[in-house]
């Protein structure tokens, strides 16, 4: 065998192999709808006896020759193509309703995540410009990189929105969901106003139990246990949390109406550790006021005209954390940040999760959808008759 003989049978060789890498990549993400195919014979079907079905009804029609006349100028030919070419498409139209995919990365995810649910004062008093450009905005921010580094270590995390009540959306490991939320959140809009830290706590804590009951039913879902109580009702058993579970409370105010401790007490008996931060100085900020436009109206004052002031409570956020093993840290103005934060939840026990891998594939629909687009289009430009001498 002569050298270039032999490159010719090497690319052929490797040639053949991408085919089959390829083709052993290719997943069908839609296997629920394999029924789809079936629609294939039946599209051929329908097109056979509709022939049938013609030739019969010509045939009742007498005499040949006068059908002859009749149906001269039918181009025959056009109507077969036709045919093929619709069932062709109705094949690529199931398969691409099939989301076939291909190739794509695979990522694991490390079994070291927490379930952190992230609870977010939003008062207005928020709007303190003590940091540029303001609390709020200088808090989305740090929060912003917080998530990215949530999101490297495969933790799943929750948010509490909160100022008089509480918002926010349940654990998940979709981090760009939680950003866009962030986004869309402004002091100026929550009402009613307000610092509830215990109804803030009290819905985090709701969905660190969902998660709980969300493990325990497993992929496929299953009865929630159940035990009696001294009065004989039965209420559901809030299973143990595969991973631990962290509350970080960041706010800047005071809470006289919600009881926070009361729901740290609580916390600490589902073992949901609540680390607090302290946004803003000890001595207090003026609260800013703002008219139905969301525009600044000067200062909140009371009934002899001294402006109200916000300030940090530290006794209060200090006992939460100690309630429930957590810790407590002062984000002061000139020190704005939410490293002490990040650095409490590396230090955390890892959790017992297993790692999970995730495949992101790329959408091969569109290979299949276009032609069989073209393939209508075609079918439908193809004429019924033959043209004229």
């Amino acid at each position: 065998m002569s050298p270039a003989e032999a490159i010719r049978d090497l690319a052929q060789d490797a040639e053949a192999k991408d085919v089959l890498t390829l083709f052993e990549e290719v997943v069908i993400a839609r296997e629920d709808l394999l029924w789809l195919l079936v629609l294939v014979p039946l599209a051929a079907a329908a097109y056979i006896w509709a022939a049938r079905q013609r030739r019969r009804g010509l045939a009742s029609l007498g005499s040949p020759v006068l059908v002859e006349r009749l149906v001269g100028s039918v181009n025959h030919a056009s109507r077969v193509v036709a045919a093929v070419v619709s069932v062709l498409s109705v094949l690529l139209l199931s398969a691409g309703l099939l989301r076939v995919q291909y190739g794509g990365e695979t990522t694991i995810v490390p079994a070291t995540g927490l379930d952190i649910v992230l609870a977010v004062d939003y008062s207005k008093s928020m709007l303190a410009r003590d940091v540029y450009p303001s609390r709020s905005e200088r808090l989305a921010a740090e929060l912003q990189r917080f998530l990215d580094e949530a999101d490297r270590r495969g933790d799943r995390v929750g948010l509490v929105v909160f100022a008089g009540a509480a918002r926010g959306l349940p654990v998940s490991r979709d981090a760009r969901v939680l950003k866009l939320y962030l986004d869309k959140a402004d002091p100026r809009t929550e009402n009613p106003g307000g610092t509830a830290i215990g109804k803030a706590l009290k819905l985090a804590l709701t969905f660190l139990i969902d998660a709980r009951r969300a493990a325990a039913a497993g992929p496929e879902g299953g009865p929630t246990k159940s035990f009696p109580t001294k009065d004989g009702k039965a209420v559901e058993d809030i299973p143990p949390s595969e991973s631990d579970q962290v509350v970080i409370l960041l706010t800047d105010g005071e809470d006289t109406v919600s009881r926070p401790l009361e729901v740290a007490a609580e916390a600490a008996k589902l073992g949901v550790r609540i680390y607090t931060v302290g946004i803003g100085s000890k001595s207090g900020e003026p609260i800013q006021k703002f008219d139905a436009e969301g525009n600044p109206d000067g200062f909140v004052t009371d009934e002899q005209g001294n402006y109200l002031m916000t300030r940090v409570d530290e006794a209060t956020l200090k006992d939460i954390a100690k309630t429930t093993g957590g810790d407590y840290v002062l984000v002061e103005p000139d020190k704005f940040g939410l490293d002490k934060v990040a650095e409490w939840i590396r230090d955390l026990s890892k959790g017992q999760r297993e790692d999970t891998v995730t495949a992101h594939r790329e959408e091969g629909y569109a290979f299949l959808v276009v032609p069989a687009l073209l393939l209508l289009a075609l079918s439908l430009a193809l004429p019924e008759r033959k043209k004229g001498p």
